[in-house]
């Protein structure tokens, strides 16, 4: 078993996975570990594997495009318009930064275009966009915007006593420690941080995968 020949394999299901995109998850995922089966099956039967015998498999399964035809033919599924694959370019790495840090730099501008250049892009389909719009909406902007807020209005809190005469007043401040509110505020703004970052990688990754397709 050759690394080259698992390349191959892994480079032909990705291009049937990315293919089939327009399908439901779980449909996808079938035909895809159906098709892995077929191939793995196949090369079992191999006495002695080799690149070649390794490409003939794979020709004999058809191309990921006909097989995605097929699968949506039987699924009843309509297929995305010619247009909806091309080489991602300025637009979407413009969409990946604005989306991200756009609202630190124009604050809620800034993710705005970033919005705008995601759904203006073809390298995506509706599914991405509308994660790449909810999660989260303003990119790091909105969690670094509500912890400014947060550090501006905490601290512990101080008391005033002291006799009523001209004896000055003793202020004492107190710490009162982190309230199980105040960890879970910690906590959601983790989240708020994490949210947009992964979400880019993860549109960054489906980009990277139709780009794959479309040079292929």
């Amino acid at each position: 078993m050759s690394s080259t020949s698992d390349k191959l394999v892994e480079r032909y299901l990705k291009h049937l996975d990315v293919e089939l995109d327009d399908l439901p998850s779980n449909r996808r995922r079938e035909i895809v570990g159906e098709i892995a089966g077929h191939i793995g099956e196949a090369r079992a039967a191999l006495g002695h594997e080799t690149e070649a015998d390794v490409r003939n498999i794979l020709e004999g399964l058809g191309d990921p495009a006909e097989i995605a035809t097929d699968a949506r033919e039987r699924f009843e599924v309509s297929p995305h318009p010619k247009s909806a694959r091309s080489e991602p370019g300025w637009v979407e790495i413009g969409a990946l930064i604005m989306l991200l840090v756009g609202g630190l730099v124009l604050p809620v501008i800034g993710w705005v275009i970033g919005v705008v250049l995601l759904w203006t892009s073809n390298a995506w389909n509706t599914r991405d966009k509308i994660i790449g719009t909810i999660f989260v909406p303003g990119g790091l902007g909105l969690p670094v915007l509500l912890g400014a807020l947060a550090a501006s209005s905490g601290g512990g809190s101080c008391v005033q006593f002291g006799p009523a005469g001209s004896q000055p007043a003793i202020n004492t401040c107190t710490d009162q420690g982190i309230s199980t509110t105040e960890v879970l505020s910690i906590v959601g703004f983790i989240v708020l941080v994490l949210a947009p970052i992964v979400t880019t990688a993860y549109l960054a990754v489906r980009m990277r995968r139709a780009s794959a397709v479309a040079i292929a």
